[in-house]
């Protein structure tokens, strides 16, 4: 279902001890005028499989950086199992700055798995990553962060379904990020396409989700929490040795909130990304072009900022920023 060729600079076969540098062919004919970059570094030893992917979002640079930062980084000498990633999803937005949706059918990828194998574009390359691509591995990886309009907060993204092991071996793999906030998303997401986790938490499998970076600027603090959190799922899986102690607060939360603007104007706020604030809390306001007050945007609940748009210019219903409120017990 997939064909894999070798750029000229490749320094193993694909599927021998070393490092790969090539392209997926994935099959589906919705999917054939597109070859996806892949890096396969399989170590001398068996063990897991860890599959890493970023450029959901093309503008997300930092995780994209760090995709490719990844690719060096692993040892075939001295690692166990294999390490695959591919650092640009979204091929169709490549080099034309597209913010989260993919142009070859409108749909966010990051909202659309599992996918359907007979969907659209974005509904089919979900189906390929997760059932051809990422099929036998212990963990897919998603690396996101910092659109062209956004701050993040450095958080990172597991989904629950309510078994007690499974839950807590990705919650234990989702703490390998140094995060300010570690999101149990909410099951009710299980009902409908979503993101990574929840296609992956679906199909009974493991899939963390990470966010660092801003407005699509490369930052090394973001570029690092990425690369660290993958490096560190590597040494908790066994592929390697190599670990670094997480120091921020990994503070659990377990509801996940959109705010979106009450009326169209200029969004003025002073908010950072991590930020803790309280219920009934004025968050910003919203201004109209003569520099009047149209409304004020308050918290619904004592939360913590996890992202917000940095962009001032807010259309009614639009999303101006999200909140995730603390859990009050183990995710569930």
């Amino acid at each position: 279902m997939m064909k894999i060729t070798p750029r000229e600079a490749s320094t193993s076969a694909f599927g021998q001890t070393g490092v790969f540098r090539g392209h997926i062919h994935f099959e589906n004919p919705t999917l054939s005028k597109y070859a996806w970059p892949l890096c396969d570094i399989r170590g001398a030893q068996p063990g897991p499989r860890l599959c890493v992917t970023a450029g959901v979002h093309v503008n997300e640079v930092s995780s994209m950086e760090a995709a490719v930062r990844l690719q060096s980084l692993f040892d075939p000498q001295t690692m166990r199992g294999t390490v695959s990633i591919i650092p640009l999803v979204n091929l169709p937005a490549y080099g034309k700055f597209t913010q989260y949706n993919c142009p070859e059918d409108d749909k966010n990828i990051n909202f659309t798995f599992p996918g359907d194998p007979k969907g659209s574009f974005s509904e089919v390359l979900c189906d390929v990553l997760l059932n051809v691509w990422a099929e036998g591995a212990e963990c897919y990886i998603d690396l996101h962060g910092g659109d062209l309009r956004e701050k993040v907060s450095k958080f990172v993204m597991f989904q629950p379904t309510g078994e007690p092991e499974l839950d807590a071996e990705k919650e234990k793999l989702a703490r390998c990020f140094d995060a300010e906030i570690v999101m149990a998303l909410p099951q009710k997401l299980l009902s409908a396409p979503g993101r990574a986790p929840t296609g992956f938490a679906n199909a009974g499998r493991i899939s963390i989700m990470s966010e660092a970076g801003a407005n699509g600027i490369y930052d090394e603090e973001s570029i690092s929490f990425h690369v660290d959190g993958v490096l560190n799922i590597a040494a908790e899986l066994g592929i390697t040795d190599h670990r670094i102690q997480p120091t921020r607060a990994q503070i659990l939360c377990n509801e996940y909130l959109w705010l979106e603007s009450p009326e169209s104007g200029q969004f003025h706020t002073t908010l950072v990304p991590g930020q803790a604030v309280t219920k009934g809390q004025i968050l910003g306001a919203i201004y109209d072009v003569f520099g009047c007050k149209v409304d004020d945007v308050l918290s619904p609940k004592d939360a913590l900022v996890l992202w917000r748009m940095t962009h001032p210019t807010a259309v009614a219903g639009s999303p101006l920023l999200a909140l995730a409120i603390r859990a009050e017990s183990p995710a569930s």
